[in-house]
């Protein structure tokens, strides 16, 4: 899974914030993920989505449980979303972290 990071001004701290694209189950999807951030500026260890397909629009929290990602309780979406998608994007989380 490819991804495009989105980096901010010079002489600040960076959270993490991309765009990626990505086939599944014959559906193809653009995410945008930003590391969640309290107005103290301090990191959560969760991300905000916008997830996008032909199935609609979905802006949920992605949490990290265990061994895998799971969408919060506050999902704002037409569906629900599939297990396989939350650690998709769980994976490419890991994988820009690197």
């Amino acid at each position: 899974m490819d991804f495009q990071l989105v980096t901010g001004g010079p002489d600040t701290m960076d959270h993490l914030v991309f765009t990626t694209t990505f086939t599944h189950n014959k559906f193809f999807y653009k995410a945008a993920l930003a590391e969640t951030i309290t107005w103290e500026g301090l990191r959560t260890g969760t991300y905000d989505v916008l997830l996008q397909s032909g199935k609609g629009t979905q802006r949920f929290t992605l949490i990290k449980d265990g061994d895998h990602w799971r969408a919060g309780g506050e999902v704002e979406q037409i569906g629900v979303l599939e297990q396989e998608i939350a650690d998709l994007l769980g994976t490419t989380i890991n994988e820009v972290r690197k």
